[in-house]
């Protein structure tokens, strides 16, 4: 008699419809969190959500374009590179030997139509064209040019643009599309140079900057460590392109790095940095931008003043093929 209970002591029968809401419950939970940390995680650039279907994957344009809106610069600014670039094809397919010529492995137009389209070229910037310090940013040598580097400015500029907002992100890129011109054209005064990468460069060089300087700030910046990992990758890729293949402008790529970092430093918001600088952020601030003003005058003077075109070198020569 001693197995015998009375009702209260009798466990209810489990409901299969309970446990079935139950697991469904869990399920919810488990998605939710796993929604979570992907959203946290520093390879997405604050990307989030799981792909369809519940798929432990993210949708392709989580990947390609994380944090995308068409109320941003980045979008206003790669419509504009594809609109001047279809213009390059058709102004040189009408006047300067085809929108595609043999000589440029980028399958586009001739160093002459780009020049003529506002590239950097020193005699032309020494002559007063001073709109070429910020005209080759919305310039691209050729389809594989325009094509790697709206990739990267998508996979990059939107997260950037979510943290500094508009303007910041505007000043950010042509400020460092300046600094990339103006290395170019002291270091290699006879290219003609165009593209966007240089501003890519240069935020790359102001997000590694903005990192550092929120490195503790959990809010903004969960992952820190990875994410400085994931901008030192594309900043090891991009420049070890630039040293395999010719015709690439690396001067360019340096000028628009150094000039990202340092405004970066100079003109970036900062929330809980890198614990050793916690009490030398206005000291920081203060040397950036005394750098960035060095930077900018110094170069500028040495491209009106000390360096010296080609000889020979005219801006409006000939014009032919």
């Amino acid at each position: 008699m001693a197995n015998i209970r009375g009702f209260g002591d009798i466990e209810p029968m489990p409901n299969p419809n309970q446990g079935g809401r139950q697991r469904q419950i869990q399920q919810q939970q488990q998605g939710r969190e796993g929604q979570q940390n992907m959203a946290n995680s520093p390879f997405m650039m604050g990307a989030g959500g799981g792909g369809a279907g519940g798929s432990m994957y993210p949708p392709i344009n989580k990947v390609l374009a994380p944090n995308f809106t068409p109320r941003s610069f980045i979008f206003v600014i790669s419509m504009i590179q594809i609109v001047v670039f279809i213009l390059e094809l058709i102004v040189g397919q009408i006047w300067f030997c085809g929108a595609f010529v043999s000589g440029n492995d980028m399958a586009g137009p001739s160093s002459t139509c780009l020049k003529w389209m506002g590239g950097k070229y020193l005699v032309c910037i020494q002559n007063g064209e001073v709109y070429r310090f910020f005209t080759p940013a919305l310039l691209h040598a050729g389809i594989l040019h325009i094509f790697t580097n709206l990739v990267s400015q998508t996979m990059i500029g939107y997260t950037c643009e979510l943290h500094w907002g508009m303007w910041r992100m505007f000043g950010f890129y042509f400020a460092t599309a300046f600094g990339a011109t103006l290395l170019s054209s002291v270091a290699s005064p006879g290219s003609v140079s165009v593209g966007a990468s240089g501003a890519l460069l240069g935020i790359i060089g102001a997000y590694m900057a903005w990192i550092m300087l929120n490195w503790n700030n959990r809010d903004v910046l969960p992952q820190p460590c990875p994410r400085m990992c994931t901008m030192i990758t594309w900043l090891f890729i991009i420049f070890m392109i630039g040293i395999s293949m010719t015709g690439i402008d690396n001067y360019a790529h340096l000028g628009g790095w150094l000039s990202g970092i340092i405004l970066g430093f100079a003109f970036n918001k900062t929330s809980m940095p890198l614990s050793w600088m916690e009490d030398r952020t206005k000291c920081i601030q203060i040397t950036f931008a005394v750098l960035s003003i060095a930077y900018f005058v110094t170069l500028l003077a040495c491209t009106f003043f000390a360096v010296e075109p080609e000889e020979g070198a005219v801006c409006w020569g000939d014009l032919s093929c």
